[in-house]
């Protein structure tokens, strides 16, 4: 098998990476889906070919031990508290493509972790992708200093500069009350 080759276009069938890609998974997840027999595959050649349809109807397993029943809430409690760093910013007109692919290489790459951070999510704002919502969840005991916060968020701005709005952008920093 050869991983990562793309099939010419041949109607009704997919090559591993554009089933993966449909699926949101590895290449590797799709040969263990077709090892195990839930998912179809032919043979041409030396590349793997999936019918698209069946492709398309095919639901992942949940990754992990799934949940009985939902978390509890509860306060924060560890010699502290938890802050939320909450920014809405609206995406630069046809800009929503340029914007997934840099956010892939900056996970890729692990850059802008912002230290001290518990969570980070960026999160679709609306179902067109016109605007993200950017949330940070901090612990008050490392946290950094508001210089600090203030410069990896510029390094972060600055390289989705141009995909993103930041002169409209809204943000606010407050304390968490209770969570799950």
């Amino acid at each position: 098998m050869i991983d990562g080759v793309d099939i010419p276009n041949l109607p009704g069938y997919v090559s591993i990476r554009e089933a993966a890609e449909m699926l949101r998974v590895s290449d590797k997840r799709v040969y263990q889906y077709v090892r195990a027999g839930r998912l179809s595959a032919r043979r041409v050649g030396n590349i793997l070919i999936l019918p698209v349809d069946e492709v398309r109807q095919f639901q992942p397993s949940p990754s992990g031990r799934v949940r009985t029943r939902a978390p509890s809430w509860r306060a924060y409690r560890s010699r502290g508290m938890l802050f939320l760093t909450d920014i809405f910013v609206p995406v630069c007109p046809g800009q929503d493509e340029q914007l997934l692919e840099k956010l892939k290489a900056i996970q890729k790459s692990d850059r802008h972790i912002f230290h001290g951070t518990v969570a980070r999510y960026v999160v679709k704002a609306d179902e067109m992708l016109t605007r993200v919502q950017i949330l940070l969840v901090w612990k008050s005991t490392e946290m950094p200093n508001e210089t600090k916060r203030a410069e990896d968020l510029a390094l972060f701005q600055a390289e989705l500069a141009d995909v993103l709005d930041w002169e409209a952008a809204q943000w606010s920093t407050n304390e968490v009350i209770i969570h799950t």
